[in-house]
């Protein structure tokens, strides 16, 4: 695949990028990487039904192609088909065992809050892969949902220790450290300050819990 086009993708220039990877697709129809690239430039842009058919009609040539899959099972999580993407993560980590269908596999369950699942497939990751981000913050926001805050404070303190500037590990172990009495707010000024985006769309759930602690403290 041409590395011009992902310098234009990368500066902003999508719908040249696109064009210039279906037209480059035309000429070369068996470039897995580029099929899975396009698939992902379509997703990014949230054109779901075309990275779809387009996914689809690759694997009518590579019907066993893993990369194809995983892209495919990608596209149905971002577009919220969770039970498509359930499927296709299963079937995937069926064939292969791979660590990152698995984590997959384990936040499309924790979306279809079939929690005890998605447990057992995070943790397989994070215990595989116990510096891996992505996994502790998964693991303890499954945690978060089996309402376990004390489990769940070990692993956000493992990403924080990972990544001390990641906005989600702070705020969640601030929220960890709420429910079980300790002091927050630093945390949660800190979160702000690190990811502003970020607070300000999962905010609710710290006002959700301060007033469930509320009620429970006037009992």
């Amino acid at each position: 695949m041409k590395p011009e086009i992902l310098k234009k993708w990368a500066a902003g220039q999508h719908e040249e990028a696109v064009q210039q990877l279906v037209d480059y697709l035309e000429k070369t129809p068996t470039d897995i990487e580029a099929y899975v690239t396009l698939a992902t430039f379509l997703t990014t842009l949230k054109d779901y039904e075309q990275a779809e058919e387009l996914l689809q009609k690759a694997l009518t040539q590579f019907p066993e192609n893993d990369a194809l899959q995983y892209a495919l099972g990608t596209l149905y999580y971002q577009a919220e088909a969770y039970q498509q993407a359930e499927t296709t993560f299963s079937q995937l980590v069926k064939e292969t065992q791979a660590l990152d269908a698995q984590y997959m596999l384990a936040q499309t369950y924790h979306q279809l809050e079939q929690n005890a699942r998605a447990m057992a497939f995070a943790l397989t990751v994070q215990e595989k892969q116990p510096d891996q981000l992505d996994a502790n913050i998964l693991v303890g926001n499954i945690l978060i949902s089996l309402g376990d805050f004390d489990q769940a404070q070990t692993y956000f303190k493992n990403a924080h220790r990972i990544d001390a500037q990641n906005g989600e590990a702070v705020f969640k172990y601030g929220l960890t450290q709420l429910v079980l009495g300790r002091e927050s707010q630093s945390y949660f000024e800190r979160a702000k300050t690190l990811d502003p985006a970020y607070f300000e769309k999962n905010k609710q759930q710290l006002i959700d819990i301060e007033g469930f602690m509320r009620a429970k403290d006037q009992k």
